[in-house]
Formats: structure tokens, C-alpha cells, sequence
């Protein structure tokens, strides 16, 4: 089902939060289609990781209520994933079973956690330290296992915040491109996370502008492109451009 067809899977309704005097975020309101990957982009520090923490139940929000397939957002009763900004490794687990915890977690059978596992780390390079621990690998690969983690479950919803902000291009596009083919295998829906600009056109169908404190949403831009996507395609280069200039100028 082409996603402007499909229901809708998140409904954001007046999302404010505070922090004593200092509102965050304020009233925001839109809506995510199911199996839609969209991206979130603004200024540093106008509450992108907020959002996300709201959203995942991580923290409580102040005013306002996020909905998924019309209750109100539940990590146990929703298959949630969340990669961070900074790798979330277990150092006592091996990387293989550092990506194999959340199956374990929603009690996936063994077999078919082994061979997802399997499959994952082949995917993203891993196979080869599956058997170190995490201070026997570098950052990047820390990273590189938690993403792994995420996308082994399979998960109805994916929060990325940042993902790749610190690993080198080469994998990033690898990885970027490993996003697109699980979520269009799959159909998750898909909240991507960025100060990337070029990153959120490359990957979103939909890219969500934040303003600076106390952050609305300031603009929607959709992202019509085909796919595979041309970073000097000149389409790509005038929707990185209508990105840029949403965020340079307030």
C-alpha cells in the first residue's frame, strides 16, 4: 500500500514539555502514517532527543498525548526499538549477544534469534568480532551493534536519534541504504533523527522542520523522489537547499 494511502500509525496531539520555566516543546501537532519513514531535522538543541524520549515513554511529557494505532503509546504493549546517539552496548555480552538481546527480551526462539543475528551482522560487518566484547571494538562498531540490535526485531516502530553521526561516510550511506531496504521489507514505521540534512532528503519520505526553542513544527517537506535516490540528482540538490535555508533562517 503506498503510504499516503495507508492509515495512520502515530497521532501527536498538543505535545508540550517543560522543564521548570523552560518549555521545550511546545503544543506540537502532526501525524505518521503507518509504514512512513519520516525525519526530523532542526537546530541543535531545540528538543529533537526530546521528542523521541516523549514518544518512547522514556520521559513524560507535560501536556498533550502521542497515540499509536489510537492508544496511548505503551513500550509493553508496542514493539518500540530506540537507537541512540551514543553506542548502548552491554560490556559483560558479546557482540553477537549484545545484538541478539532484544530477541531474547521478546522471547524469539533461539533458532530464529541465531540465524537473525547471523543475518545482521553479515549486513552491517560484524560477523568477523561477533565473538569480542565491546571494549575489544572501536566506537564505530559499538554503534554499529546497537543499530544492529534494533533492526533484528523486526520492530512495528524504529526511533533513530542520530545514528550515524559517528561513523565514517562509507558506512553511514551503507547503513542509510540497509534502513531503506529493512523498512521497505518490513514496513515499519520509521522516526529518523538527523542534523544531517543530506541524510534526512536521502532517506525520508517526509522531513519534519523544527524551529529553535520552544520548538513547533515549521515546516513539512515532502520528499518525492525515487528510489534508489542521486545525491547530485537535481531534484535532491533543490530539496537539500529548501532544507538548509528552512533551518539557517528564523
Amino acid at each position: 500500500m503506498p503510504t499516503q494511502e495507508a492509515p495512520v500509525k502515530i497521532r501527536v496531539n498538543n505535545l508540550t514539555k517543560r522543564f521548570g520555566d523552560l518549555t521545550v516543546l511546545n503544543g506540537i501537532n502532526f501525524t505518521i502514517k503507518k509504514g512512513e519513514l519520516l525525519a526530523i531535522v532542526g537546530p541543535t538543541g531545540c528538543g529533537k532527543t526530546t521528542f523521541l524520549n516523549c514518544l518512547s515513554k522514556l520521559m513524560p511529557a507535560t501536556e498533550g498525548e502521542i497515540l499509536i494505532d489510537g492508544e496511548e503509546a505503551n513500550p509493553r504493549k508496542h514493539n518500540i526499538s530506540y537507537v541512540f546517539q551514543e553506542p548502548t552496548c552491554l560490556p559483560w555480552r558479546t557482540v553477537r549477544e549484545n545484538v541478539a538481546y532484544g530477541m531474547e527480551i521478546k522471547r524469539i526462539p533461539k533458532r530464529e534469534c541465531e540465524e537473525r543475528a547471523n543475518q545482521i551482522m553479515d549486513l552491517v560487518g560484524l560477523s568477523s568480532c561477533a565473538d569480542l566484547y565491546p571494549n575489544q571494538v572501536s566506537a564505530s562498531m559499538m554503534q554499529r551493534i546497537a543499530v544492529s540490535r534494533a533492526f533484528a526485531v523486526n520492530p512495528d516502530l524504529l526511533l533513530m536519534d542520530e545514528p550515524y553521526g559517528q561513523l565514517d561516510v562509507k558506512l553511514r550511506y551503507y547503513l542509510e541504504d540497509e534502513l531503506v531496504n529493512l523498512w521497505r521489507k518490513l514496513g515499519s514505521t520509521v522516526l529518523f533523527v538527523t542534523h544531517n540534512i543530506e541524510e534526512a532528503v536521502y532517506v525520508a519520505e517526509r522531513i519534519l522542520v523544527l524551529t529553535n526553542k520552544p520548538t513547533s513544527i515549521k515546516a513539512e517537506i515532502i520528499v518525492d523522489l525515487p528510489r534508489p535516490r542521486n545525491l547530485i540528482d537535481p531534484r535532491f540538490v533543490d530539496l537539500r537547499k529548501q532544507v538548509t535555508e528552512l533551518i539557517r533562517w528564523w
